[in-house]
């Protein structure tokens, strides 16, 4: 099962046809993979957060099937960071010293 349901993905996206179900739903696992990466933890298809972001992937990866054009380099949709952040594994290298026993 796709990580994004795809009728939310072609709801999102104004599509209406079929042709391209099969690249949406690869986009869309795509997406969720990336989010899953960037935040430290699996996709939850039931966090909004986690969808929102998945669908503005999904978009841009739809819209622009090139990594870069001539006219702009490639970036995130705005709003991607804004939205995982609260979500965000943070890593810091800190380990606490262990306890010593008496």
């Amino acid at each position: 099962m796709p990580a994004l349901p795809l009728p939310l993905v072609k709801a999102h996206l104004v599509v209406d046809h079929s042709e391209d179900d099969q690249l949406l739903n690869h986009y869309g696992n795509v997406a969720a993979a990336w989010v899953a990466a960037y935040t430290g933890q699996e996709f939850d298809a039931d966090n909004a957060l986690m969808v929102q972001a998945g669908l503005l992937l999904t978009a841009t990866q739809y819209e622009s099937r090139e990594a870069v054009t001539f006219a702009s380099a490639y970036q995130l949709p705005f709003g991607v960071h804004d939205l995982l952040s609260p979500l965000k594994a943070r890593v810091t290298g800190h380990q606490p010293e262990p306890e010593a026993a008496e």
